[in-house]
């Protein structure tokens, strides 16, 4: 990848979401994944993979494979597909719970206006922490990398002669 760098920061910035708070509660308190984990044993996991919703199942994915697209660019070797999958990983997810929010505020036909996207804004922004964000916009912007990054140059042949 030609912005290597920027989708680098990407993946970092999604799993940096893993540490950061995500939903404020009425509480006060702050709900953060990396924090939640320990509070389950092994079974328990277990058990609720199984039963899990596809949702769920596709935003743990999607940390695994923002892992997997550091490990690669880290070591020069990430793939397009594999940024386009990421992100697509994110805002397919994102996209279908923005659907189901609209769905919730009683809105059947998408209007696609701004007044639309500021309320749907609004209702994100109470619910949404730091690592929500993160994740969002890490996922959005390996998405569009995917799509738009050229890719690296090909190397050109070397020969003895400049004819």
């Amino acid at each position: 990848m030609l912005l290597r760098q920027i989708a680098l920061l990407c993946s970092v910035a999604m799993l940096a979401g893993l540490f950061l708070p995500w939903v404020a509660t009425p509480l006060g308190a702050n709900l953060t994944p990396w924090e939640a984990l320990p509070s389950f044993d092994r079974a328990a996991i277990e058990a609720y993979l199984r039963d899990a919703p596809p949702e769920v199942l596709a935003f743990l994915v999607s940390f695994l494979l923002a892992g997997l697209f550091l490990l690669l660019s880290i070591f020069g070797a990430e793939r397009r597909s594999l940024a386009f999958l990421t992100g697509a990983s994110v805002v397919g997810l994102a996209g279908l719970l923005v659907w189901r929010a609209r769905e919730t505020l009683g809105i059947v036909e998408p209007q696609w206006t701004t007044d639309e996207a500021s309320r749907l804004f609004d209702l994100a922004s109470d619910v949404l922490g730091p690592g929500g964000w993160a994740w969002i916009g890490g996922g959005a912007a390996l998405f569009l990398l995917g799509i738009l990054d050229p890719g690296r140059p090909k190397p050109r042949a070397v020969t003895a002669s400049r004819w």
